[in-house]
């Protein structure tokens, strides 16, 4: 009982905002404190639990095996609070809070709603509002509080002046094809078997755009002289579905089709297959205002974006 009388609010919200950003000082601005007394607050825990929870290192504060089995439990603490005093408070006859996401569209086909359904395991009742974009458009909308937080690919650090990106996985650039496509037949295809087929690509514009050439290659396809470029992810699904037509896609856009069969990848030889990677590969990240301070329902939302984009990262292609 005398430990959980020393241990306050403020404990507890700290160690979460450390433990979710890995930085003293990221964890300072979410809060809306200085590091000091971020840094005093975690000390304090420390004391009261007699463990260290945190480690510093090149990568960032990295959690010790302590901090690790007491974050669930402070989490549903803050969590049970929240919820206790939303049932009593003068909001509780108040219209149900509700939160705005932004996200790319190649992350709306299955990463959302894969975080969407874990979320909605453990909280109902909250209103999810999810707009789909271009990075730069979402940022831009981010900026002027339109969005609580976006989920987007990584962007040139001079547009992000003022936000903060936190890293969940990488997304592949992948061709894909109907099933009984005549590429089908073998893992890698031949240059000269590329011309019948048109290949529906991401604008030259975008952040995949530079990638199509490497993957090509890779794939043994050659130059692609017939094409159509769009961002639709509906365009490319039903156009690729309906004729010969292959697919470059980012991977996180055509995960449940592949995986169901109604898509099929096709797959650079053994010797092409780890050379290339760094180059079709992009960062998918969280951007949030620098300054924010997410509510207790978006944080668990947030969370559970983590939890899904750590299964991503285990992914073998």
């Amino acid at each position: 009982m005398m430990i959980d009388r020393r241990i306050k609010f403020r404990h507890l919200l700290c160690f979460l905002a450390v433990a979710q950003q890995r930085s003293l000082q990221n964890a300072a601005a979410t809060l809306s404190i200085t590091q000091p007394a971020v840094s005093n607050t975690i000390k304090e825990l420390e004391a009261i639990l007699e463990v260290r929870l945190f480690e510093r290192s090149r990568k960032g504060t990295l959690l010790t095996p302590e901090a690790e089995a007491f974050f669930p439990h402070a989490e549903a603490c803050i969590n049970s609070l929240q919820q206790a005093a939303n049932a009593v408070g003068p909001t509780r006859n108040a219209s149900n809070p509700v939160i705005r996401i932004g996200a790319a569209r190649a992350l709306a086909a299955s990463f959302v709603p894969q975080a969407l359904l874990m979320f909605r395991q453990r909280v109902q009742n909250i209103q999810v509002n999810v707009l789909t974009g271009t990075t730069k458009d979402l940022i831009a909308q981010l900026r002027e509080r339109e969005f609580d937080f976006v989920l987007c690919r990584y962007s040139d650090p001079e547009q992000t002046v003022g936000l903060s990106f936190e890293y969940l996985y990488a997304d592949l650039l992948v061709v894909v094809v109907r099933p009984g496509h005549p590429l089908q037949k073998s893992a890698t295809a031949k240059p000269d078997e590329l011309h019948p087929f048109t290949a529906i690509l991401p604008l030259k514009t975008s952040i995949n755009g530079p990638a199509v050439d490497a993957l090509a290659m890779a794939l043994g396809l050659g130059s692609i002289t017939d094409f159509i470029e769009s961002h639709s992810i509906f365009l490319g699904r039903t156009y690729t579905l309906k004729s010969n037509a292959i697919w470059f896609a980012p991977w996180s856009a055509v995960k449940d089709d592949v995986e169901m069969g109604t898509l099929i990848r096709l797959s650079p030889s053994m010797k092409d297959r780890n050379e290339p990677a760094g180059l079709m590969a992009r960062s998918v990240g969280l951007m949030t205002r620098s300054n924010s301070v997410q509510t207790a329902e978006t944080q668990i939302l947030i969370n559970a974006i983590r939890e899904c984009a750590l299964q991503h990262r285990t992914e073998v292609f």
